[in-house]
């Protein structure tokens, strides 16, 4: 187990060492500006729904069981509406991927 660790990390060095030279370090990303009456609206232009599940996933942090429960759904629905959501946020934010 501990051979397989050690491969592991070296593999991971050596994909860094060829394809990591513009990445950065992931304490130092840069702080973007987050227009909050913006993500607001986008937020209530949501579907009832689809505003339940993100406001109990992201900023209540309950578990996606835990807003199955609540909503009376699976917790597959639960994962199907909270990534449709996100994406309607995207777009509504302007952000591209």
């Amino acid at each position: 187990m501990l051979l397989n660790l050690r491969r592991g990390t070296k593999r991971k060095e050596k994909l860094l060492e060829r394809y990591g030279t513009g990445l950065v370090p992931p304490g130092e990303a840069p702080m973007l500006h987050l227009d909050h009456d913006k993500l607001r609206r986008c937020v209530q232009s949501l579907a009832e729904r689809e505003r339940t599940v993100v406001v109990m996933s992201f900023f209540d942090q309950q578990t996606g069981a835990d807003v199955a429960g609540f909503l009376g759904i699976s917790k597959a629905n639960v994962r199907v509406i909270r990534h449709r959501a996100i994406r309607q946020r995207r777009e509504c934010m302007g952000v591209a991927l």
